[in-house]
């Protein structure tokens, strides 16, 4: 039963590297981000999966009475590590969302500017209106939940704005603001 997981995870992991390969190609440079079924994707991808497994093994001890008690014992041990390594980046993940569902950002290279629109009010964003700029990102980028991370955009008028990984690459909002201050801390897992 467990060449069986195998093999329908082998068969996802090409598929999604497939979904990938033809987004990319297909992809063409973007000026309004909001919430895209193709980037939650590419970011909760392998979380799900992990996540999948470590419920699929456990699952399987439950219906297959004739395992060995070494066998149960492995089975259940790499399906709790499984679910646990994916369950940070389920939750960021679902708090990145309720964070942004409701949000669209529009890039105007040629100005450097952005006009963030959230449901408390719109935000043009430039170098004179931007004070500072604070990144919270994870320490290490080896974690399924390494690539969530935000900026904290404090205003000149003294409100400060968090946009999240899940709504745009953070590179592309930082190279249009190249003087306003910006600082780096970093978490373990990137709550907001």
């Amino acid at each position: 039963m467990l060449g069986v997981l195998l093999k329908i995870t082998a068969v996802i992991i090409v598929v999604q590297y497939l979904v990938r390969f033809f987004s990319k190609f297909f992809n063409k440079q973007q000026r309004v981000f909001f919430l895209s079924p193709m980037r939650q994707f590419k970011k909760v991808f392998w979380s799900l999966l992990s996540a999948w497994l470590g419920g699929s093994m456990i699952s399987l001890l439950a219906r297959d009475q004739s395992v060995t008690p070494l066998e149960r014992s492995i089975a259940i041990g790499l399906g709790v590590v499984l679910f646990l390594f994916a369950l940070p980046t389920l939750l960021l993940h679902f708090q990145y969302w309720r964070h942004e569902r409701e949000n669209a950002l529009e890039l105007e290279k040629e100005t450097n500017t952005a006009l963030l629109l959230q449901p408390g009010g719109r935000y043009l964003l430039n170098q004179q209106q931007i004070q500072h700029i604070l990144e919270t990102r994870c320490p290490s980028r080896r974690y399924f939940w390494s690539s969530y991370h935000y900026l904290t955009l404090t205003l000149a008028d003294g409100q400060q704005v968090i946009i999240t990984s899940l709504l745009i690459d953070l590179e592309l909002l930082k190279a249009l603001w190249p003087r306003v201050p910006h600082q780096t801390r970093t978490k373990w897992a990137c709550f907001l």
